[in-house]
């Protein structure tokens, strides 16, 4: 991925999500990316989904805001 702008620390995306790491029968190495790590909020009564606040893990610097909106009709 990319270098944290504060910190330059290289940030991974194991370090914003749960990562569930397998191996098969055949050797063969499986990745799922599961559930958020960081600060998630589900905003009361304004029809919007979760929003989510990025922080880098070294210096906990905020490096951004994700919103997802869904219509609920």
């Amino acid at each position: 991925m990319g270098k944290c702008p504060y910190c330059s620390v290289e940030l991974h995306i194991e370090d914003f999500f749960i990562v569930e790491k397998k191996e098969n029968k055949k050797g063969k190495i499986k990745t799922k990316v599961r559930e958020f790590k960081g600060e998630r909020i589900i905003p009361p009564g304004l029809g919007w989904g979760d929003c989510k606040m990025w922080a880098c893990p070294s210096c906990d610097a905020v490096l951004g805001f994700t919103e997802y909106r869904y219509d609920s009709s």
